[in-house]
């Protein structure tokens, strides 16, 4: 796999993204039908979060895998994980890999600071993990 044409599709796809909307035809470029769990997250996000971006600071790739230190910027103006919208202003800080066959994503691995982005859409955060279970 060549490390600098999939940061460079990682890039595109980044930049893509930025721009609404968010189309078939935009996911369909840059995501494999396999990883069909980064539409649903796109498109549960676009739901709640509207234009959101991921606001890169740093991508770093080899062989077949892409690397996104991030920002996640955007305002919370509809249902995300069936919280009705608090119309705030959220910056959420995270990490992305990306895997990448054929100049198109095929898998993903995400974390991303959960207590601050539940504390900016004024959601209860869980305070053990066994309140996560019930």
């Amino acid at each position: 796999m060549n490390a600098e044409r999939n940061k460079k599709t990682i890039i595109d796809y980044l930049e893509a993204f930025r721009t609404l909307p968010i189309t078939e035809e935009k996911m369909d470029r840059f995501i494999s039908p396999r990883d069909g769990e980064l539409r649903k997250h796109i498109e549960v996000f676009q739901a709640g979060v509207p234009g959101y971006v991921l606001d890169p600071h740093d991508i770093i790739a080899e062989d077949n895998k892409v690397v996104v230190r991030f920002t996640m910027l955007g305002r919370h103006t509809g249902e995300l994980m069936g919280l009705p919208p608090s119309g705030n202003d959220l910056s959420v800080s995270g990490i992305i890999i990306y895997e990448l066959e054929d100049d198109k994503i095929v898998n993903h691995w995400m974390e991303f600071d959960v207590p601050s982005f539940m504390q900016q859409i004024q959601a209860t955060v869980p305070s053990s993990p066994e309140a996560l279970a019930n």
